[in-house]
């Protein structure tokens, strides 16, 4: 993969106990690339995505976001996580509450509403806006949840199987969104073969026993 790596991986592992669940990857993503990551269930797909995210450490090796050691104060900045697409909300809040929640935390004061509006027109959030998310269904909520993750315009997006409580239309709505963002990065772990074909680059962590 060419150009500038925005994401730099490093001779990384993860184990558990005596379990290993990946070692010695290297690996340089590009801005705006898009990563695929692969493998059977098991092979260690979130457990990297969240090593990248900052909220599980790597046992040895190292990755830096924009030249920041992940899970550093400036690398969580650049980085936005859709770990369990229908999951992490805050239940009593509307879906736009949610959205705009963390459109407060990320951005200036001047910029929340036409950011939150923006992601709720992209994602088509508008019909639900208003509805608390404990009442709306998991691919309502998996759409919340990406518009949370891209409200604030990350440099890097980290998603686990976006697609799985998303219907074709609302895959589409997704990878459009995406499309719009050329500078965004993404590694993108997923078990879809559309996911596949719409990424230029393939990482498959192989299983072990």
């Amino acid at each position: 993969m060419g150009g500038p790596p925005l994401l730099t991986i490093r001779r990384a592992q993860r184990r558990f106990g005596r379990r290993v669940i990946f070692t010695d990857l290297d690996l340089d993503v590009p801005v705006g690339a898009r990563l695929f990551l692969g493998g059977n269930n098991g092979s260690g797909k979130t457990t990297l995505l969240r090593c990248l995210s900052g909220t599980l450490t790597l046992s040895a090796g190292q990755a830096t976001v924009g030249g920041h050691p992940v899970g550093s104060l400036p690398a969580r900045r650049l980085t936005a996580v859709c770990l369990a697409p229908e999951q992490g909300l805050y239940e009593q809040l509307s879906a736009r509450e949610n959205v705009t929640l963390v459109a407060r935390l990320r951005l200036p004061r001047r910029a929340v509403r036409a950011a939150v509006a923006r992601v709720e027109a992209e994602l088509d959030l508008a019909g639900y806006a208003t509805v608390p998310v404990q009442r709306c269904s998991a691919g309502m909520r998996a759409r919340v949840s990406i518009a949370r993750a891209l409200v604030a315009e990350p440099a890097l997006l980290l998603l686990d199987e976006p697609g799985r409580s998303l219907d074709e239309p609302s895959r589409l709505l997704l990878w459009q969104a995406l499309d719009r963002r050329p500078e965004l990065t993404c590694v993108i772990a997923s078990h879809l073969a559309d996911d596949r074909d719409r990424c230029r680059s393939a990482l498959t962590l192989p299983s072990r026993r």
